[in-house]
Protein backbone atom coordinates (compact mmCIF):
# COMPACT_ATOMS: atom_id res chain seq x y z
CA UNK A 1 0.00 0.00 0.00
CA UNK A 2 1.15 3.39 -0.77
CA UNK A 3 -0.07 6.68 0.90
CA UNK A 4 0.48 10.54 0.20
CA UNK A 5 -0.86 13.32 1.52
CA UNK A 6 -3.23 16.47 0.00
CA UNK A 7 -0.88 19.17 -0.85
CA UNK A 8 2.64 17.96 0.35
CA UNK A 9 5.38 18.14 -1.53
CA UNK A 10 7.12 15.06 -2.51
CA UNK A 11 10.41 14.79 -4.47
CA UNK A 12 9.05 14.01 -8.03
CA UNK A 13 10.92 10.33 -8.24
CA UNK A 14 9.01 9.54 -5.14
CA UNK A 15 5.37 10.19 -6.29
CA UNK A 16 5.28 10.58 -10.01
CA UNK A 17 6.33 6.58 -10.84
CA UNK A 18 3.67 5.66 -8.58
CA UNK A 19 0.83 7.50 -10.27
CA UNK A 20 1.62 7.58 -14.12
CA UNK A 21 -0.54 4.67 -15.91
CA UNK A 22 1.60 1.87 -16.88
CA UNK A 23 -0.61 1.34 -20.13
CA UNK A 24 -0.97 5.18 -20.86
CA UNK A 25 2.27 6.20 -19.74
CA UNK A 26 -0.44 9.32 -18.26
CA UNK A 27 -0.92 10.58 -14.75
CA UNK A 28 -3.83 8.62 -12.81
CA UNK A 29 -4.79 12.01 -11.30
CA UNK A 30 -2.50 15.47 -11.95
CA UNK A 31 0.31 15.92 -10.21
CA UNK A 32 1.30 19.79 -10.15
CA UNK A 33 4.54 21.69 -9.55
CA UNK A 34 5.47 23.60 -6.25
CA UNK A 35 8.66 25.39 -5.02
CA UNK A 36 9.81 22.50 -3.41
CA UNK A 37 8.64 19.53 -5.14
CA UNK A 38 5.54 17.65 -6.86
CA UNK A 39 2.03 17.24 -4.99
CA UNK A 40 -1.64 16.45 -5.42
CA UNK A 41 -4.84 17.94 -4.50
CA UNK A 42 -7.04 14.50 -4.39
CA UNK A 43 -7.95 12.84 -0.92
CA UNK A 44 -9.32 9.09 -1.22
CA UNK A 45 -8.81 6.03 -2.77
CA UNK A 46 -6.91 5.04 -6.03
CA UNK A 47 -6.31 0.97 -7.45
CA UNK A 48 -3.13 1.99 -10.02
CA UNK A 49 -1.52 0.01 -11.89
CA UNK A 50 1.61 2.16 -12.20
CA UNK A 51 4.85 1.96 -13.53
CA UNK A 52 6.99 1.44 -10.07
CA UNK A 53 4.05 0.74 -8.54
CA UNK A 54 0.43 -1.99 -8.62
CA UNK A 55 -1.98 -1.89 -5.87
CA UNK A 56 -3.68 0.47 -3.70
CA UNK A 57 -2.80 3.87 -2.80
CA UNK A 58 -4.33 6.75 -0.59
CA UNK A 59 -4.46 10.15 -0.55
CA UNK A 60 -5.25 11.56 3.08
CA UNK A 61 -5.77 15.04 4.18
CA UNK A 62 -3.94 17.78 4.40
CA UNK A 63 -4.71 17.85 7.96
CA UNK A 64 -2.94 14.90 8.99
CA UNK A 65 0.29 16.66 8.84
CA UNK A 66 1.39 19.12 11.39
CA UNK A 67 4.75 20.85 12.56
CA UNK A 68 6.99 19.23 14.17
CA UNK A 69 7.72 21.44 17.22
CA UNK A 70 10.51 19.71 18.03
CA UNK A 71 12.40 20.61 14.24
CA UNK A 72 14.62 23.42 14.20
CA UNK A 73 13.06 24.15 10.52
CA UNK A 74 8.99 23.39 11.63
CA UNK A 75 8.75 20.82 8.57
CA UNK A 76 5.74 19.19 8.77
CA UNK A 77 5.17 15.43 10.20
CA UNK A 78 2.43 13.08 10.51
CA UNK A 79 0.07 14.34 13.71
CA UNK A 80 3.55 16.24 14.57
CA UNK A 81 4.86 13.09 15.57
CA UNK A 82 9.05 13.79 15.37
CA UNK A 83 10.62 12.69 12.64
CA UNK A 84 7.89 10.96 10.71
CA UNK A 85 8.33 12.62 7.60
CA UNK A 86 5.68 12.10 4.92
CA UNK A 87 8.67 10.74 2.71
CA UNK A 88 9.24 8.28 4.98
CA UNK A 89 6.21 6.44 5.19
CA UNK A 90 5.01 6.52 1.55
CA UNK A 91 5.04 2.51 1.66
CA UNK A 92 3.79 0.65 4.55
CA UNK A 93 4.98 -2.73 3.36
CA UNK A 94 8.70 -1.46 4.02
CA UNK A 95 9.62 -3.51 6.91
CA UNK A 96 12.19 0.33 7.62
CA UNK A 97 8.96 2.20 7.44
CA UNK A 98 9.56 4.83 10.55
CA UNK A 99 5.85 3.98 11.66
CA UNK A 100 6.57 0.17 11.94
CA UNK A 101 9.85 0.36 13.88
CA UNK A 102 8.17 2.64 16.65
CA UNK A 103 5.02 0.23 16.67
CA UNK A 104 2.31 2.09 14.55
CA UNK A 105 2.08 0.45 11.42
CA UNK A 106 -1.40 -0.29 11.72
CA UNK A 107 -1.80 3.44 12.32
CA UNK A 108 -2.46 4.65 8.37
CA UNK A 109 -3.83 1.44 6.74
CA UNK A 110 -6.45 1.62 9.52
CA UNK A 111 -6.97 5.27 8.72
CA UNK A 112 -7.25 4.67 5.06
CA UNK A 113 -9.80 2.37 5.86
CA UNK A 114 -11.95 4.70 7.98
CA UNK A 115 -11.39 7.11 4.74
CA UNK A 116 -12.43 4.47 2.38
CA UNK A 117 -15.42 3.62 4.23
CA UNK A 118 -16.27 7.81 4.89
CA UNK A 119 -15.81 8.29 1.28
CA UNK A 120 -18.11 5.42 0.25
CA UNK A 121 -21.06 6.59 2.93
CA UNK A 122 -20.81 10.34 1.40
CA UNK A 123 -21.02 9.02 -2.31
CA UNK A 124 -24.20 7.00 -0.55
CA UNK A 125 -25.51 10.13 0.83
CA UNK A 126 -24.99 12.29 -1.93
CA UNK A 127 -26.98 10.09 -4.38
CA UNK A 128 -29.54 9.55 -1.72
CA UNK A 129 -30.04 13.55 -0.62
CA UNK A 130 -29.64 14.66 -4.36
CA UNK A 131 -26.64 16.24 -3.75
CA UNK A 132 -25.64 16.85 -7.50
CA UNK A 133 -22.92 19.51 -6.92
CA UNK A 134 -20.99 17.22 -4.38
CA UNK A 135 -21.32 14.28 -7.34
CA UNK A 136 -19.64 16.35 -9.78
CA UNK A 137 -16.65 16.89 -7.34
CA UNK A 138 -16.22 13.05 -6.76
CA UNK A 139 -14.23 10.57 -9.44
CA UNK A 140 -15.75 6.63 -8.65
CA UNK A 141 -14.79 4.17 -11.08
CA UNK A 142 -14.66 0.61 -10.69
CA UNK A 143 -12.80 -2.10 -12.66
CA UNK A 144 -15.97 -2.37 -15.25
CA UNK A 145 -19.35 -1.38 -15.39
CA UNK A 146 -20.80 -5.01 -13.78
CA UNK A 147 -18.44 -4.94 -10.73
CA UNK A 148 -19.79 -1.79 -8.95
CA UNK A 149 -18.73 -2.29 -5.27
CA UNK A 150 -16.80 -5.75 -5.73
CA UNK A 151 -13.43 -3.55 -6.45
CA UNK A 152 -10.77 -4.52 -4.28
CA UNK A 153 -10.91 -2.18 -1.46
CA UNK A 154 -14.78 -2.38 -0.86
CA UNK A 155 -14.63 -6.35 -1.08
CA UNK A 156 -11.75 -6.29 1.67
CA UNK A 157 -13.82 -4.10 3.49
CA UNK A 158 -16.99 -6.59 3.23
CA UNK A 159 -14.31 -9.50 3.88
CA UNK A 160 -13.34 -7.70 7.42
CA UNK A 161 -17.05 -7.02 8.41
CA UNK A 162 -17.95 -10.59 7.73
CA UNK A 163 -15.81 -11.66 10.09
CA UNK A 164 -16.93 -9.80 13.25
CA UNK A 165 -20.36 -10.70 12.23
CA UNK A 166 -19.95 -14.29 11.67
CA UNK A 167 -17.13 -15.01 14.24
CA UNK A 168 -19.98 -17.88 15.72
CA UNK A 169 -20.63 -19.04 12.90
CA UNK A 170 -17.19 -20.84 11.86
CA UNK A 171 -17.40 -21.75 15.43
CA UNK A 172 -20.58 -23.82 15.30
CA UNK A 173 -19.43 -25.27 11.61
CA UNK A 174 -15.65 -26.39 13.48
CA UNK A 175 -17.44 -28.39 16.02
CA UNK A 176 -19.87 -29.98 13.97
CA UNK A 177 -17.44 -30.65 11.63
CA UNK A 178 -15.27 -32.44 13.96
CA UNK A 179 -17.55 -34.18 16.10
CA UNK A 180 -16.84 -37.64 16.20
CA UNK A 181 -13.62 -36.99 14.20
CA UNK A 182 -11.47 -38.58 16.94
CA UNK A 183 -14.01 -41.94 17.47
CA UNK A 184 -12.09 -45.12 17.02
CA UNK A 185 -12.98 -47.23 14.00
CA UNK A 186 -13.30 -50.73 15.65
CA UNK A 187 -14.45 -52.59 13.01
CA UNK A 188 -10.77 -51.52 11.26
CA UNK A 189 -9.34 -52.08 14.48
CA UNK A 190 -9.92 -55.77 15.22
CA UNK A 191 -8.90 -56.58 11.85
CA UNK A 192 -5.20 -56.17 13.27
CA UNK A 193 -3.42 -58.60 15.10
CA UNK A 194 -3.41 -57.74 18.44
CA UNK A 195 -0.98 -57.94 21.51
CA UNK A 196 -1.80 -60.61 24.08
CA UNK A 197 -0.74 -60.35 27.31
CA UNK A 198 -2.46 -62.39 30.40
CA UNK A 199 -4.63 -63.60 27.73
CA UNK A 200 -6.17 -60.14 27.16
CA UNK A 201 -5.58 -58.93 23.76
CA UNK A 202 -4.02 -55.57 23.10
CA UNK A 203 -4.50 -52.89 20.34
CA UNK A 204 -1.91 -50.99 19.72
CA UNK A 205 -2.90 -49.58 16.52
CA UNK A 206 -6.11 -47.52 17.10
CA UNK A 207 -7.96 -46.72 13.94
CA UNK A 208 -9.42 -43.72 14.02
CA UNK A 209 -12.49 -42.40 12.02
CA UNK A 210 -11.36 -39.67 9.73
CA UNK A 211 -13.54 -37.66 7.58
CA UNK A 212 -12.66 -36.50 4.16
CA UNK A 213 -12.01 -32.73 4.16
CA UNK A 214 -15.15 -30.87 4.83
CA UNK A 215 -16.14 -28.62 2.14
CA UNK A 216 -17.67 -25.85 4.19
CA UNK A 217 -13.90 -25.64 6.18
CA UNK A 218 -12.01 -25.33 2.57
CA UNK A 219 -14.07 -22.33 1.81
CA UNK A 220 -13.64 -21.09 5.58
CA UNK A 221 -10.10 -21.80 5.18
CA UNK A 222 -9.56 -19.76 2.11
CA UNK A 223 -11.66 -16.88 3.52
CA UNK A 224 -9.36 -17.03 6.70
CA UNK A 225 -5.93 -16.71 4.59
CA UNK A 226 -7.09 -14.21 2.65
CA UNK A 227 -7.50 -12.38 5.96
CA UNK A 228 -4.50 -13.14 6.84
CA UNK A 229 -2.84 -11.89 3.76
CA UNK A 230 -4.97 -8.70 4.92
CA UNK A 231 -3.23 -8.32 7.42
CA UNK A 232 -0.13 -9.18 6.88
CA UNK A 233 1.13 -7.57 3.65
CA UNK A 234 -1.60 -4.14 4.03
CA UNK A 235 -1.72 -4.00 7.91
CA UNK A 236 -4.66 -3.74 7.94
CA UNK A 237 -6.28 -3.99 11.57
CA UNK A 238 -7.70 -7.45 11.36
CA UNK A 239 -7.98 -9.63 14.71
CA UNK A 240 -7.96 -13.35 13.57
CA UNK A 241 -8.83 -14.88 17.41
CA UNK A 242 -8.12 -18.76 17.57
CA UNK A 243 -8.20 -20.46 13.99
CA UNK A 244 -8.11 -24.72 14.25
CA UNK A 245 -7.48 -24.44 10.79
CA UNK A 246 -3.71 -24.81 8.85
CA UNK A 247 -3.53 -21.56 6.71
CA UNK A 248 -1.96 -20.59 3.08
CA UNK A 249 0.75 -18.11 3.67
CA UNK A 250 0.05 -14.62 2.28
CA UNK A 251 2.87 -15.46 -0.76
CA UNK A 252 0.44 -18.39 -1.68
CA UNK A 253 -2.57 -15.73 -1.73
CA UNK A 254 -0.59 -13.86 -4.06
CA UNK A 255 -0.01 -15.86 -5.93
CA UNK A 256 -3.90 -17.23 -6.14
CA UNK A 257 -3.95 -13.48 -7.41
CA UNK A 258 -1.15 -13.41 -9.72
CA UNK A 259 -2.34 -16.44 -11.78
CA UNK A 260 -5.78 -16.41 -11.47
CA UNK A 261 -5.92 -20.10 -9.38
CA UNK A 262 -7.69 -18.26 -7.19
CA UNK A 263 -10.11 -17.30 -9.45
CA UNK A 264 -10.45 -21.24 -11.12
CA UNK A 265 -11.09 -22.27 -7.45
CA UNK A 266 -13.81 -20.27 -6.78
CA UNK A 267 -15.75 -21.24 -10.13
CA UNK A 268 -14.50 -24.70 -8.74
CA UNK A 269 -16.35 -24.39 -5.68
CA UNK A 270 -19.61 -22.90 -7.05
CA UNK A 271 -23.02 -24.01 -6.03
CA UNK A 272 -21.95 -26.36 -3.20
CA UNK A 273 -22.88 -24.06 -0.28
CA UNK A 274 -26.89 -24.07 0.71
CA UNK A 275 -26.82 -21.93 3.27
CA UNK A 276 -27.45 -18.20 3.18
CA UNK A 277 -24.25 -17.04 5.31
CA UNK A 278 -21.85 -19.66 3.61
CA UNK A 279 -23.36 -18.54 0.01
CA UNK A 280 -22.64 -15.08 0.99
CA UNK A 281 -19.02 -15.53 1.93
CA UNK A 282 -18.23 -17.41 -1.59
CA UNK A 283 -19.59 -14.34 -3.12
CA UNK A 284 -16.70 -12.38 -1.25
CA UNK A 285 -14.01 -14.63 -2.02
CA UNK A 286 -15.06 -14.93 -5.50
CA UNK A 287 -15.25 -11.26 -5.99
CA UNK A 288 -12.16 -10.38 -3.80
CA UNK A 289 -9.98 -13.13 -6.55
CA UNK A 290 -12.35 -12.70 -9.55
CA UNK A 291 -11.69 -8.89 -9.62
CA UNK A 292 -8.28 -8.40 -8.05
CA UNK A 293 -6.90 -11.22 -10.40
CA UNK A 294 -3.58 -9.47 -12.13
CA UNK A 295 -4.08 -8.39 -15.40
CA UNK A 296 -1.79 -7.94 -18.23
CA UNK A 297 -1.13 -4.77 -19.27
CA UNK A 298 -4.28 -4.24 -22.16
CA UNK A 299 -6.48 -4.38 -19.23
CA UNK A 300 -4.54 -3.08 -16.13
CA UNK A 301 -6.98 -2.88 -12.64
CA UNK A 302 -8.67 0.98 -12.72
CA UNK A 303 -10.40 1.96 -9.49
CA UNK A 304 -10.45 5.23 -7.91
CA UNK A 305 -13.15 7.30 -5.08
CA UNK A 306 -11.30 10.34 -4.90
CA UNK A 307 -12.77 14.02 -4.19
CA UNK A 308 -10.85 17.58 -5.25
CA UNK A 309 -12.22 19.21 -2.50
CA UNK A 310 -12.65 18.00 0.70
CA UNK A 311 -14.42 20.58 2.64
CA UNK A 312 -17.19 19.10 1.24
CA UNK A 313 -16.96 15.93 2.80
CA UNK A 314 -16.19 17.14 6.02
CA UNK A 315 -19.40 19.45 6.22
CA UNK A 316 -21.32 16.43 5.29
CA UNK A 317 -19.33 14.02 7.80
CA UNK A 318 -20.39 16.87 10.17
CA UNK A 319 -24.01 17.58 9.35
CA UNK A 320 -24.66 13.66 9.64
CA UNK A 321 -23.26 13.59 13.11
CA UNK A 322 -24.43 16.74 14.54
CA UNK A 323 -27.38 18.43 12.14
CA UNK A 324 -30.72 17.10 10.90
CA UNK A 325 -29.64 15.86 7.99
CA UNK A 326 -32.21 15.96 4.85
CA UNK A 327 -34.68 17.82 7.19
CA UNK A 328 -35.12 21.65 7.37
CA UNK A 329 -34.84 22.52 3.83
CA UNK A 330 -36.78 25.78 4.29
CA UNK A 331 -34.27 26.61 7.12
CA UNK A 332 -31.05 25.71 5.17
CA UNK A 333 -32.09 26.93 1.65
CA UNK A 334 -32.44 30.65 2.31
CA UNK A 335 -34.54 33.02 0.72
CA UNK A 336 -31.05 35.13 0.18
CA UNK A 337 -29.27 31.98 -1.61
CA UNK A 338 -27.26 31.29 1.37
CA UNK A 339 -26.68 27.50 2.03
CA UNK A 340 -26.80 26.53 5.86
CA UNK A 341 -23.98 23.48 6.47
CA UNK A 342 -25.78 22.76 9.61
CA UNK A 343 -29.04 23.35 11.67
CA UNK A 344 -30.94 21.65 14.46
CA UNK A 345 -33.63 22.17 16.64
CA UNK A 346 -32.63 21.62 20.66
CA UNK A 347 -33.22 23.41 24.29
CA UNK A 348 -33.27 26.55 24.61
CA UNK A 349 -30.02 28.03 26.30
CA UNK A 350 -32.46 30.26 28.60
CA UNK A 351 -35.71 27.87 29.66
CA UNK A 352 -35.24 24.94 28.95
CA UNK A 353 -39.05 24.20 28.56
CA UNK A 354 -38.73 26.02 25.18
CA UNK A 355 -36.70 24.98 22.21
CA UNK A 356 -34.39 26.72 19.36
CA UNK A 357 -32.53 26.42 15.99
CA UNK A 358 -28.84 25.77 16.35
CA UNK A 359 -27.29 27.19 13.79
CA UNK A 360 -23.43 25.58 12.35
CA UNK A 361 -20.72 26.13 9.92
CA UNK A 362 -18.11 23.76 8.97
CA UNK A 363 -14.92 25.22 7.93
CA UNK A 364 -12.04 22.73 6.96
CA UNK A 365 -9.14 24.86 8.23
CA UNK A 366 -5.33 23.72 9.00
CA UNK A 367 -5.18 23.53 13.15
CA UNK A 368 -4.67 27.49 14.01
CA UNK A 369 -6.59 29.41 11.69
CA UNK A 370 -9.93 30.92 12.15
CA UNK A 371 -12.81 31.91 9.89
CA UNK A 372 -12.66 36.11 8.93
CA UNK A 373 -13.96 38.40 6.92
CA UNK A 374 -17.01 36.80 4.48
CA UNK A 375 -16.97 33.85 6.70
CA UNK A 376 -17.63 35.72 9.63
CA UNK A 377 -20.52 37.82 8.08
CA UNK A 378 -22.29 34.92 6.49
CA UNK A 379 -22.84 33.38 9.50
CA UNK A 380 -23.98 36.61 11.02
CA UNK A 381 -26.48 36.56 8.27
CA UNK A 382 -27.43 32.83 8.39
CA UNK A 383 -28.59 33.56 12.76
CA UNK A 384 -30.26 36.71 11.05
CA UNK A 385 -32.17 34.77 8.66
CA UNK A 386 -33.39 32.25 11.10
CA UNK A 387 -34.54 34.42 13.42
CA UNK A 388 -36.62 36.33 11.14
CA UNK A 389 -37.93 33.37 9.78
CA UNK A 390 -39.47 32.31 12.92
CA UNK A 391 -40.65 35.84 13.51
CA UNK A 392 -42.46 35.41 10.29
CA UNK A 393 -43.80 32.00 11.48
CA UNK A 394 -45.23 31.67 15.07
CA UNK A 395 -45.22 35.92 15.62
CA UNK A 396 -46.73 37.51 12.35
CA UNK A 397 -48.62 34.38 10.26
CA UNK A 398 -49.15 33.04 13.93
CA UNK A 399 -48.87 29.19 12.86
CA UNK A 400 -48.88 26.77 15.05
CA UNK A 401 -45.87 25.87 17.12
CA UNK A 402 -46.13 22.16 18.11
CA UNK A 403 -41.76 22.53 18.66
CA UNK A 404 -42.19 24.98 21.20
CA UNK A 405 -39.80 27.65 20.00
CA UNK A 406 -39.53 30.38 21.27
CA UNK A 407 -37.53 33.51 19.50
CA UNK A 408 -39.15 36.18 21.52
CA UNK A 409 -40.47 37.82 24.41
CA UNK A 410 -43.66 39.57 23.53
CA UNK A 411 -43.78 41.05 26.79
CA UNK A 412 -40.27 42.89 27.19
CA UNK A 413 -39.70 42.73 23.45
CA UNK A 414 -36.75 40.67 24.18
CA UNK A 415 -35.42 37.87 21.84
CA UNK A 416 -33.86 34.50 22.74
CA UNK A 417 -30.61 33.26 21.98
CA UNK A 418 -29.45 32.22 19.04
CA UNK A 419 -26.69 29.51 19.37
CA UNK A 420 -24.21 29.93 16.04
CA UNK A 421 -20.97 28.47 15.97
CA UNK A 422 -18.50 26.60 13.72
CA UNK A 423 -16.71 23.62 13.85
CA UNK A 424 -13.28 22.98 12.85
CA UNK A 425 -11.11 19.77 12.47
CA UNK A 426 -8.89 19.25 15.18
CA UNK A 427 -5.30 16.97 15.07
CA UNK A 428 -3.40 16.33 18.27
CA UNK A 429 -0.16 15.82 18.43
CA UNK A 430 0.67 11.99 18.23
CA UNK A 431 -2.97 11.38 19.16
CA UNK A 432 -3.87 8.07 16.94
CA UNK A 433 -7.24 7.39 18.60
CA UNK A 434 -10.14 6.52 16.43
CA UNK A 435 -12.65 6.54 19.22
CA UNK A 436 -12.38 9.79 21.18
CA UNK A 437 -14.46 12.94 19.57
CA UNK A 438 -12.30 15.45 21.41
CA UNK A 439 -15.37 17.95 20.94
CA UNK A 440 -14.11 20.69 22.50
CA UNK A 441 -14.11 24.74 22.32
CA UNK A 442 -11.14 26.90 21.18
CA UNK A 443 -9.55 29.47 22.80
CA UNK A 444 -10.53 32.02 20.03
CA UNK A 445 -13.68 33.90 20.78
CA UNK A 446 -15.22 35.80 17.73
CA UNK A 447 -16.07 39.96 18.00
CA UNK A 448 -20.20 39.84 18.45
CA UNK A 449 -22.28 41.10 16.14
CA UNK A 450 -24.44 43.68 17.95
CA UNK A 451 -26.00 47.63 17.19
CA UNK A 452 -25.76 48.62 20.74
CA UNK A 453 -23.63 47.77 24.15
CA UNK A 454 -25.03 45.71 26.46
CA UNK A 455 -28.16 44.82 25.13
CA UNK A 456 -27.56 40.59 25.32
CA UNK A 457 -31.41 40.05 24.24
CA UNK A 458 -31.33 42.51 21.46
CA UNK A 459 -32.47 41.25 17.99
CA UNK A 460 -29.13 41.92 16.72
CA UNK A 461 -26.67 40.74 19.56
CA UNK A 462 -24.98 37.58 18.14
CA UNK A 463 -22.71 35.70 19.67
CA UNK A 464 -20.60 32.96 17.49
CA UNK A 465 -18.27 30.03 19.17
CA UNK A 466 -15.90 27.96 17.49
CA UNK A 467 -15.71 23.94 18.20
CA UNK A 468 -12.94 21.44 17.20
CA UNK A 469 -13.79 17.71 16.40
CA UNK A 470 -10.70 14.97 16.30
CA UNK A 471 -10.66 14.41 12.49
CA UNK A 472 -9.92 11.10 13.31
CA UNK A 473 -12.72 10.02 15.60
CA UNK A 474 -15.29 11.88 12.70
CA UNK A 475 -14.17 9.85 9.86
CA UNK A 476 -13.96 6.63 11.68
CA UNK A 477 -17.90 7.78 12.89
CA UNK A 478 -19.04 8.16 10.20
CA UNK A 479 -17.48 5.49 7.57
CA UNK A 480 -18.91 3.42 10.49
CA UNK A 481 -22.51 4.99 10.36
CA UNK A 482 -22.31 5.56 14.24
CA UNK A 483 -24.87 8.65 14.30
CA UNK A 484 -25.14 7.61 17.96
CA UNK A 485 -22.72 10.41 18.91
CA UNK A 486 -25.48 13.51 17.87
CA UNK A 487 -27.17 13.38 21.58
CA UNK A 488 -24.06 13.70 23.69
CA UNK A 489 -22.12 16.34 21.03
CA UNK A 490 -25.11 18.88 21.14
CA UNK A 491 -25.23 18.21 24.62
CA UNK A 492 -22.05 19.71 24.74
CA UNK A 493 -22.49 22.29 22.87
CA UNK A 494 -25.27 23.65 24.43
CA UNK A 495 -23.30 23.42 28.10
CA UNK A 496 -20.61 25.37 26.64
CA UNK A 497 -22.88 27.97 24.96
CA UNK A 498 -24.51 28.12 28.35
CA UNK A 499 -21.02 28.47 30.48
CA UNK A 500 -19.78 31.16 27.93
CA UNK A 501 -22.87 33.77 28.25
CA UNK A 502 -21.94 33.28 32.32
CA UNK A 503 -18.75 34.13 31.74
CA UNK A 504 -19.90 36.99 29.40
CA UNK A 505 -22.52 38.44 31.20
CA UNK A 506 -23.84 38.90 34.74
CA UNK A 507 -28.07 37.63 35.14
CA UNK A 508 -30.13 38.68 38.03
CA UNK A 509 -33.49 37.69 38.10
CA UNK A 510 -36.33 39.71 39.94
CA UNK A 511 -40.04 39.80 40.51
CA UNK A 512 -41.18 43.25 39.07
CA UNK A 513 -44.33 45.55 40.52
CA UNK A 514 -46.13 48.14 38.85
CA UNK A 515 -44.83 51.39 39.85
CA UNK A 516 -48.07 53.14 41.33
CA UNK A 517 -49.22 56.98 40.35
CA UNK A 518 -50.45 59.41 42.82
CA UNK A 519 -52.86 62.05 42.81
CA UNK A 520 -51.60 64.14 45.80
CA UNK A 521 -52.12 61.05 48.85
CA UNK A 522 -54.62 59.16 46.46
CA UNK A 523 -53.36 56.31 44.24
CA UNK A 524 -55.23 56.69 40.41
CA UNK A 525 -53.73 53.97 38.45
CA UNK A 526 -50.42 51.89 38.54
CA UNK A 527 -47.60 51.91 35.08
CA UNK A 528 -46.52 48.60 34.46
CA UNK A 529 -43.23 47.94 35.19
CA UNK A 530 -41.62 47.15 32.05
CA UNK A 531 -43.23 50.36 30.67
CA UNK A 532 -41.97 52.64 33.13
CA UNK A 533 -38.23 50.93 33.50
CA UNK A 534 -38.48 50.53 29.10
CA UNK A 535 -35.47 52.65 27.98
CA UNK A 536 -33.23 52.01 31.45
CA UNK A 537 -34.21 48.19 29.99
CA UNK A 538 -34.46 47.65 27.19
CA UNK A 539 -32.31 44.69 25.18
CA UNK A 540 -31.48 44.15 28.89
CA UNK A 541 -34.29 41.57 30.08
CA UNK A 542 -35.95 38.63 29.08
CA UNK A 543 -38.96 37.07 30.26
CA UNK A 544 -38.12 33.19 30.42
CA UNK A 545 -41.58 31.83 30.23
CA UNK A 546 -45.32 33.42 29.52
CA UNK A 547 -46.06 32.22 32.95
CA UNK A 548 -43.43 33.39 34.85
CA UNK A 549 -43.67 36.05 37.65
CA UNK A 550 -40.04 37.00 37.73
CA UNK A 551 -37.95 39.04 34.76
CA UNK A 552 -34.28 38.38 33.82
CA UNK A 553 -31.56 40.70 33.63
CA UNK A 554 -28.26 40.77 31.99
CA UNK A 555 -25.29 42.82 31.98
CA UNK A 556 -21.71 42.89 30.42
CA UNK A 557 -19.43 41.02 33.16
CA UNK A 558 -16.18 43.26 31.92
CA UNK A 559 -17.06 46.33 29.59
CA UNK A 560 -17.60 49.69 31.43
CA UNK A 561 -20.93 50.43 30.02
CA UNK A 562 -22.44 46.85 31.28
CA UNK A 563 -20.97 48.31 34.55
CA UNK A 564 -22.76 51.61 34.52
CA UNK A 565 -25.65 50.33 33.20
CA UNK A 566 -26.11 47.76 36.46
CA UNK A 567 -25.06 50.50 38.55
CA UNK A 568 -27.94 52.78 37.13
CA UNK A 569 -30.15 49.56 37.49
CA UNK A 570 -29.56 49.23 40.91
CA UNK A 571 -30.15 53.02 42.13
CA UNK A 572 -33.46 53.12 40.05
CA UNK A 573 -35.44 49.76 40.32
CA UNK A 574 -35.09 48.76 43.84
CA UNK A 575 -38.00 50.26 45.00
CA UNK A 576 -40.23 48.58 42.30
CA UNK A 577 -39.33 44.54 42.96
CA UNK A 578 -40.88 42.33 45.35
CA UNK A 579 -38.85 39.62 44.93
CA UNK A 580 -35.64 38.39 43.85
CA UNK A 581 -32.85 40.63 43.83
CA UNK A 582 -30.37 42.68 42.03
CA UNK A 583 -27.16 42.75 44.16
CA UNK A 584 -27.21 39.05 43.95
CA UNK A 585 -26.42 37.80 40.81
CA UNK A 586 -26.94 33.94 39.83
CA UNK A 587 -25.92 31.79 37.26
CA UNK A 588 -27.77 30.33 33.78
CA UNK A 589 -28.12 26.09 34.72
CA UNK A 590 -28.15 23.63 31.80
Amino acid sequence: MRIYFEGYQYPQDAIVPCLTDKETCNLIVPVKYGDKGRYVEHIGYLFVTGKDYSGPLFLLPKSFLQIDQSDPEGKLTLLGMPGIAPEGIIDTEDPDNILTAQGHETFLPELSLWLFRAMTRYREDCIKENDEDSLEDLNYITPDNNSRDRDFLSTAVRLIDYLSDHRNLFTQINKINNSGRAAVDWHKTIQQHPFIKDGKPYYLDLRIKDKAVNIDEELIVLYYSVLKYLRDKFHFPIVLGDIPYDLKSPSEIQRYLDTGVGKRKMRDMKGKYFRDDLKNLWYLLDAFFTFNTSRDDKSPIKEALVVTDFEKVFEKMVDHLIGDAGKLADLKNQKDGKLVDHIYLDKSLIGKQYNIYYIGDSKYYQDGSHPEGVSLYKQFTYARNAIQYNIDQFYLKHKKNPNAIRYRDDETDGYNITPNFFISPRIEVGNLDFTTPSFVPTDWLPKPNKHFEDRLFDRDTLLLREYNINLIFLIAAYGAYEDCWTSTLRTTIREDMIALLNKLYVFFEVVPEPIPLYSGNTKVGEIPFINYHYNRLRGKIYKVDDDSKSLLIAFERETRAGKDDLQDVRDNIVISISGGSIDTPIKLEA
